[in-house]
């Protein structure tokens, strides 16, 4: 065997072996992506369900779910285009098992999916009362490629979604539903296609820092602002300004300064009472960086930072100001004590943009 038959045939190894696409594994520039759930994890107990008399080979959809966790462009693009072109039940399984862990009375898919998506969540709610999953696998069949892909990229964001915020859950390693008690229901997207909504799990989004907040007026070189102050909770250590900066991403206060406001942070106001509901960053922010802003869908989040329990108006000032701008200064961490005043230079702040709404 020449040195170029065996750097050949290690690739075709490799790539078999990591369901990768050989034209990656040949040049070289294979990633090891392990952080989604396994070929084992992915592959029905029963494949007779799905028509089939064995397990369906997922290493390719594995490895695809890791590199979208993993942000890996390159191995998304290489990795989706292969299993596109694999069997028609290696989708319909990727797709059908993370809608396997929404809770097994979700209402619809929503308007926020696309049209196959839609169609296939049918399918899924059809296969949940029979037991027969093979209607999934022949709903995938008779789509044509365009639909397929849509289909996928619906399933990677879920994926990813729980890659972030219920890996154990994704793994197989806990229920196969989400406990509902902590779920919010979002609207269709349109309202001649709107029905029931769709269920949004919040669970996973619970961190262990822990803020107060509190609405209030900053005075800057544009005028006095709405604002919210941002409290650490002294009984969470992990909140507080390391956390604002590293994981929120958040700017040194400019005094009397605003900065640009950024889309991705968003405060949400009850459109009826005016009372503070939550301070959230929008999952496609992370998911969906480069697509216009206001593309984006606006109850679904990757950050929820801030959950008001009990909910009280803020001043007809402030809600003045809000509406008005149509966006709020965020701003801490000070010490819920009030024992010390703030030091100005450990200050963090963004520019978020306000959402009156009726939920969080």
């Amino acid at each position: 065997m020449t040195k170029s038959h065996g750097r050949k045939s290690r690739a075709r190894n490799k790539s078999r072996s990591r369901g990768a696409a050989y034209a990656a594994a040949n040049a070289g520039t294979l990633h090891q992506h392990d952080t989604g759930p396994s070929n084992k994890d992915l592959q029905p107990a029963d494949p007779s369900g799905w028509g089939v008399e064995n397990a369906p080979d997922m290493r390719t959809a594995s490895a695809l779910i890791g590199a979208c966790i993993e942000r890996c462009v390159p191995c998304q693009q290489s990795l989706a285009a292969k299993l596109l072109d694999e069997d028609p039940i290696v989708l319909a399984v990727t797709a059908g098992s993370v809608y396997s862990l929404h809770a097994a009375d979700e209402p619809d898919a929503g308007g926020l999916a696309a049209k196959p998506t839609q169609v296939f969540f049918h399918l899924v709610q059809q296969a949940r009362t029979s037991g027969d999953a093979r209607m999934m696998a022949a709903g995938v069949e008779m789509m044509p490629r365009a639909d397929r892909a849509a289909l996928l990229e619906d399933a990677l964001d879920m994926w990813t979604f729980y890659g972030h915020k219920h890996p154990g859950l994704m793994r197989g390693q806990g229920s196969s539903s989400v406990d509902l008690s902590d779920t919010i229901t979002v609207p269709g997207g349109t309202p001649e296609e709107a029905g029931a909504g769709t269920v949004v799990d919040l669970s996973g989004l619970d961190h262990p820092a822990s803020y107060g907040a509190r609405a209030d007026m900053t005075l800057t070189g544009f005028g006095r602002v709405a604002s919210v102050a941002l409290f650490a909770h002294p009984e969470t250590p992990e909140a507080g300004y390391d956390d604002l900066r590293e994981r929120c991403a958040w700017d040194p206060l400019i005094p009397e300064g605003l900065p640009e406001k950024d889309p991705a942070w968003v405060l949400k106001v009850d459109q009826t009472t005016g009372a503070l509901l939550g301070i959230v960053r929008l999952l496609d922010a992370t998911l969906l960086p480069d697509q216009p802003h206001w593309e984006w869908r606006p109850d679904l989040y990757d950050v929820l930072l801030w959950r008001a329990g009990e909910r009280k108006a803020a001043s007809p000032a402030w809600l003045e100001a809000a509406r008005q701008r149509g966006s709020a200064l965020l701003y801490g961490p000070f010490d819920a004590t009030g024992a010390t005043p703030a030091d100005p230079s450990r200050l963090l702040s963004v520019h978020a943009h306000c959402h009156f709404t009726d939920r969080l």
